[in-house]
């Protein structure tokens, strides 16, 4: 859904009803295609976009059970949530796409692309969880390293 549709939703109701008692909430699904059941009840994230303390407390008994798997709950502002998903979707794909590109060019040069996938994907624990905006570095033999295929 779009960004901004919880805020629209929430004007209409209170255009109709203005003193309604609601609290409009974003709750993205992440599902992948063939493992959406097995995604649902065991999910690797709930994102929750509300501001409302009340909403909040809602949603944390609804998911309790996950909790208790220790399921990361992640709340935040309603756009913000509504934003999750279509940057959670944006990354998957830039990911996608960006080893698909490696293993054109492990083809050309002889490399094994899944050892180049478990070679990227091994990080510092420190550093798995933290994506923050930060200035692009490169290593400085980048320059002397470019593959010419």
């Amino acid at each position: 859904m779009p960004v901004g549709t919880g805020r629209k939703v929430e004007e209409a109701i209170l255009r109709i009803r203005p003193n309604a008692q609601v609290d409009v909430c974003s709750n993205p699904e992440f599902l992948r295609e063939g493992s959406a059941i097995e995604d649902f009840r065991r999910p690797d994230r709930v994102v929750c976009g509300t501001t409302s303390d009340n909403a909040r407390a809602v949603l944390r008994e609804l998911y309790r059970p996950l909790f208790l798997n220790e399921t990361p709950m992640l709340f935040t502002s309603r756009e913000t949530s509504e934003l999750i998903k279509y940057a959670a979707n944006a990354f998957l794909a830039t990911k996608i796409t960006f080893i698909n590109e490696m293993a054109d060019i492990c083809e050309r040069v002889g490399a094994n692309v899944q050892d180049v996938a478990r070679g990227i994907g091994l990080t510092d624990a420190s550093e798995q969880n933290s994506f923050t905006p930060a200035r692009a570095t490169v290593d400085r033999a980048f320059p002397r390293t470019r593959l010419r295929c």
